[in-house]
């Protein structure tokens, strides 16, 4: 048997039996090894258990710690230890989370919180509104007309959206009562026949005209129990069924529902951020929102459907040709997940660049899960889910690929007959030297 010379690397190519032109391979299959940008092979270290967590999920790390959960409970993952930090409640479900001004905020549909990282406790998302007033005329030096009053819980520096609005009506100068406002509820009431409300304060009579500080969070409440979330342009985005939601403007705690949303044909199972716009992924399809203020955003085609929770914002990443352009060369928080059609990287000008097409074939899951790291130096994108159905993903599945990684090993002496005949078994063996650079390797 010849010389085989092998000079370097250029990925796993599961589309073609095996490339090799030029001393450069693209092996069929690379099992526990990774390739790096010069070519060479590295074999992968095994793994080291470092938290045993029975029944953990959702573990996820941002720039300030790292969490995960349980059935009951949020863990906080801090020198090789998992400590509580708050209870949670509802199915086993995964969470999403989000880290924006110095807290993380956390959801699923049954359940949401917001962690301090300073206080390293689990805090309720929101404030909820107080009641509508109940009102009665009596003293002041209010002028005669109709007034609309309404009411706000305040928790520190935080304040609730309003509650339910009650009108009353002075045919004379006087002055109003609220006869259940609670303790710590701030008062809010319009001028007379006007639809402003501004504040009054912390009392439980209003005698004279309020002050000239508009309710901020007029028809507020706290958010809907959200997936996908996302941190851009001031406010935290996050998706329920087909219907996108965002928080007003570096005020995470309110969000206007009736408003503040934009509503899609499909449910929405990915929210990916570059600095001009959203990526919006669905089942069937993936747009584009080109702007960074809600009411000037424009939607556009981006790509097939987005496979959810496999969405990683990568660093580093090399020139990625004429889709992405060469500003993207080197460029930070890239995101990077599967589609129907592969792995794609989005870029600032709403296009998608897929990274793995003609490559890699795979079956398509309804969800998965990937991370972005630093491995001793090279960079690296990692997306792991379950076998979808046959037939699910370009190309089809390839089951002999699908074996590899499920066996952990390639299997070169047991190729059984299967398919009723279809393929053959056999057994075969040869000897050759492989080179790199004219050294035996």
């Amino acid at each position: 048997m010849g010389e085989i010379n092998i000079n370097g690397f250029s990925g796993a190519n599961n589309v073609r039996r095996i490339y090799y032109k030029g001393g450069i391979v693209e092996p069929r299959v690379i099992l526990n090894a990774d390739v790096d940008q010069t070519g060479h092979l590295i074999a992968r270290k095994g793994k080291t258990s470092f938290v045993n967590l029975p029944g953990a999920h959702s573990l996820w790390a941002g720039a300030s710690c790292m969490l995960c959960a349980d059935a009951t409970a949020m863990y906080r993952i801090h020198q090789g230890q998992a400590i509580i930090v708050g209870a949670v409640s509802g199915p086993s479900y995964p969470f999403a989370y989000v880290e924006a001004e110095d807290k993380v905020y956390i959801s699923n549909p049954y359940w949401q919180g917001v962690f301090d990282i300073s206080t390293n406790s689990i805090s309720s998302w929101g404030i909820p509104q107080p009641p509508g007033p109940m009102l009665l005329s009596g003293d002041g030096n209010l002028p005669a007309g109709t007034y609309h009053v309404c009411m706000t819980n305040i928790a520190g520096t935080e304040i609730s959206g309003n509650g339910p609005t009650t009108s009353i009506e002075l045919t004379a100068e006087g002055g109003i009562q609220i006869l259940n406002r609670p303790a710590s509820a701030l008062v809010w009431i319009t001028d007379t026949d006007e639809g402003i409300f501004y504040l009054a304060g912390a009392t439980g009579k209003v005698v004279d005209l309020p002050t000239a500080e508009p309710l901020p969070s007029f028809s507020c409440n706290p958010p809907p129990n959200l997936e996908n979330l996302c941190y851009a342009f001031g406010r935290i985005w996050g998706s329920s069924g087909n219907v996108v939601y965002y928080s007003e403007p570096f005020k995470f705690a309110l969000f206007n529902q009736t408003s503040n949303k934009f509503s899609f044909e499909g449910k929405v199972t990915l929210i990916a951020k570059v600095s001009t716009g959203l990526f919006i992924g669905m089942n069937e399809k993936t747009r584009f929102l080109a702007g960074t203020e809600p009411e000037q955003m424009a939607q556009s085609e981006a790509g097939s459907g987005s496979i959810k929770g496999t969405l990683a914002y990568c660093n580093n990443l090399p020139d990625l040709g004429s889709t992405s352009g060469s500003a993207e060369q080197g460029f930070v928080d890239v995101p990077v997940w599967l589609t129907a059609e592969g792995i794609v990287a989005g870029n600032s000008s709403g296009k998608l660049f897929n990274l793995t097409k003609n490559k890699i074939k795979m079956s398509l899951p309804s969800r998965g899960a990937s991370l972005y790291r630093n491995l001793e130096g090279v960079f690296q994108f990692l997306t792991s889910f379950r076998a979808g159905n046959i037939g699910s993903g370009v190309g089809f599945r390839d089951d002999e690929t699908y074996d590899v990684f499920k066996n952990g090993r390639i299997d070169l002496y047991n190729k059984s007959a299967n398919l009723m005949g279809s393929s053959a078994g056999f057994a075969d063996s040869a000897t050759c030297t492989v080179t790199r650079g004219g050294m035996v390797v």
